[in-house]
């Protein structure tokens, strides 16, 4: 450590250290504890750094001090000579520079620096600031104090402590701040925060609600009443608090849908998103979220909706809903349906008669949904064996039993993100519907042979033609189980109550039959004029299969009753097509088949029948490919 007094300072220690005294002696008679806070001369400087004459046990604290700071300390005189430096500003610059000007010294100036605060620290006064060096562009916080010497004279004491890092941090923090600023100004929508009180009162708005809402950001915070009770339409509010509470409770982001009205009263639709800010605690101290216009989608969406709306109300001039034929009003009643279960994604179960086309009523809910770019995955649940049911349904992994060799999916695997549809739903047991109800719940399920918990996202429809009422007095079907998959019910008629319907599911099938590039396939009058009349117990599959007959073998089987063409010549196109030699062939191709059908396709029999040779007989079936 070094000190070199220069002229008319103080007498100094054997250490180098100057005499000093306090401010409320005088000088060399300090009295030690006994010397009050006062301020004899009242020139302000009581508040100056006062030190006794110290001992060699003072001096050690004192180098000891000084040493342990980190930072550079050095001493001037009024003058701005330089008194004492530190043994860091000695290393820096290579040298003691006692008695040098401290702004040439230290900076490498002619003339005292801009930034020093020395004056005041003359006049008494402690000083801080902060600058940058330009001698090597480095961020310093100074602190400038008076010392008092024993005869009154005053030298400034400064310490210097380099905040570069600090700095750069503090600057790079603001930058950050003015660019989370500007982008959140210049989102389309607001970004906001809300403190935890009942009625959520907003504490901070971006600039966005001036576009959005017409209020200023002030306009929004803390104001009575508060923001979400003055924008949001009043038959949304409640709604709206409702669902924000709820999702706070259950610590989970929240977004919804609803009305605002602006500063001029217009009516806007918004998206709000956004979460509750919890403690360590858990405790909530704030919501923070976006608020964005979607009035222009909301809009396109009412569009869609009155459109639907019109078509719906034009259905009656339909005579098909996809692949599904009919126009009656039974059928009307049954699109509406269709259109209504497409906007939910709720549980649908359809009633009807076997041959009815529930399969079709539900593959239309499934291609008119948002689900229907992901798969529909159809089960006749009669069909699968009560032992196989879980497999069936939940998938297995390789080693579950004998026999599995690999991971196999399970049609709630398969239907994950689309929609099961369950055809014949009352043949499944009390107990696959326990487990049924709580995948639908929500609890997932386990393959067989695994231990982790699957979830799939599907949509379930179902269909039956049982009375479930009555299942479930009977015990075979759960209550709970039935109400969760009866939502949404619709009941498909019988062919027998949509009569109006059947000449246009004829000419659909006869339509089918010739295909696209084939010529029209007709029926005579006497033919349709029965199939019109039949009561038709298997409904739309019984008639599509006995025209698909009639057809084929000229025909029309109904009940155990024969109907042959008025003309006596098979409805097939081919008997009225080509010349004599093409007429007789389809003729005879006619008879072989009827007598192969009568006699169960026993050729011997079948040969003697027809009084053929067998080999004949073999060799007509080769030629006309009926082998």
């Amino acid at each position: 450590m070094s000190y070199r007094p220069v002229a008319a300072r103080p007498p100094v220690s054997p250490s180098g250290i100057a005499t000093l005294s306090c401010v409320s002696c005088v000088p060399g008679a300090c009295r030690g504890a006994e010397c009050g806070p006062e301020d004899p001369e009242g020139d302000g400087l009581k508040e100056k750094t006062a030190v006794k004459k110290p001992d060699k046990q003072s001096e050690s604290y004192f180098e000891a001090i000084v040493e342990a700071i980190d930072g550079l300390i050095y001493v001037c005189s009024p003058d701005n000579r330089i008194e004492f430096v530190n043994r860091r500003v000695a290393e820096r610059h290579g040298r003691e520079m006692v008695g040098e000007y401290c702004h040439k010294a230290l900076y490498d100036r002619g003339e005292v620096c801009p930034w020093c605060s020395g004056g005041t620290a003359f006049r008494g006064k402690a000083v801080r600031w902060e600058f940058m060096n330009p001698r090597d562009g480095r961020w310093y916080y100074n602190i400038a104090k008076p010392i008092v010497h024993g005869e009154g004279a005053v030298s400034k004491l400064t310490l210097s402590f380099d905040i570069t890092e600090k700095k750069s941090v503090e600057n790079a923090l603001v930058e950050s701040e003015r660019r989370l600023r500007t982008l959140m100004n210049n989102l389309p929508g607001i970004v906001y925060r809300c403190r935890a009180d009942a009625d959520f009162t907003m504490e901070f708005a971006s600039k966005g609600s001036i576009r959005l809402l017409g209020y200023a950001p002030h306009e929004l915070l803390d104001a009575r009443p508060c923001a979400y009770h003055r924008i949001v339409h009043p038959d949304d509010r409640r709604n709206m608090m409702r669902l924000i509470r709820r999702s706070v409770s259950e610590k989970r982001p929240f977004s919804f849908i609803y009305r605002v009205r602006t500063a001029s009263g217009k009516e806007k639709w918004v998206y709000e998103q956004g979460e509750g800010v919890f403690d360590e605690g858990g405790r909530l101290v704030a919501l923070e979220g976006f608020i964005s216009d979607v009035t222009a989608y909301k809009e396109v969406e009412l569009d869609l909706r009155k459109e639907n709306l019109r078509l719906r109300s034009a259905m009656s001039e339909r005579y098909r809903f996809g692949d599904i034929i009919g126009k009656s009003p039974r059928m009307q009643e049954v699109y509406d349906l269709i259109l209504k279960a497409a906007e939910s994604d709720a549980s649908v179960i359809i009633f009807g008669e076997s041959g009815s086309g529930k399969e079709l009523v539900a593959r239309a809910i499934h291609g008119l949904s948002d689900r229907r770019k992901k798969p529909f995955v159809p089960v006749n649940c009669g069909a699968i064996s009560k032992d196989l049911m879980e497999r069936e349904f939940f998938g297995h992994l390789k080693g579950a039993f004998t026999g599995a060799h690999s991971d196999k999916s399970g049609f709630l695997d398969l239907a994950d993100g689309g929609t099961l549809f369950l055809d014949e739903i009352g043949e499944i047991g009390p107990n696959m519907q326990v487990k049924l109800l709580r995948v639908l719940d929500g609890a997932g399920y386990i393959p067989l042979g695994g231990n982790t918990v699957k979830k799939s996202d599907f949509r379930v429809i179902t269909a039956t033609h049982r009375d479930l009422f009555e299942l479930v007095k009977q015990g075979r079907m759960r209550e709970d189980f039935f109400y969760r998959i009866r939502i949404l019910p619709i009941r498909v008629p019988p062919l027998r109550e949509r009569r109006e319907d059947i000449p246009l599911l004829i000419d659909h099938f006869l339509a089918g039959q010739a295909g696209d590039n084939a010529a029209p396939v007709h029926i005579g009058a006497g033919i349709r004029e029965i199939l019109e009349g039949y009561p038709w117990p298997g409904n739309v599959r019984e008639l599509q299969n006995a025209l698909h007959t009639y057809l084929t073998l000229g025909k029309l089987d109904l009940t155990g009753r024969i109907f042959l063409d008025e003309t006596g010549v098979s409805g097939d196109p081919t008997l009225r097509a080509g010349g004599l030699r093409a007429r007789m062939a389809a003729v005879e191709k006619r008879m072989i088949l009827e007598a192969l059908d009568q006699h169960r396709w026993h050729r011997g029999n079948t040969a003697r029948s027809l009084r053929l040779n067998y080999k004949t007989l073999q060799r007509k079936m080769k030629g006309y490919g009926i082998i």
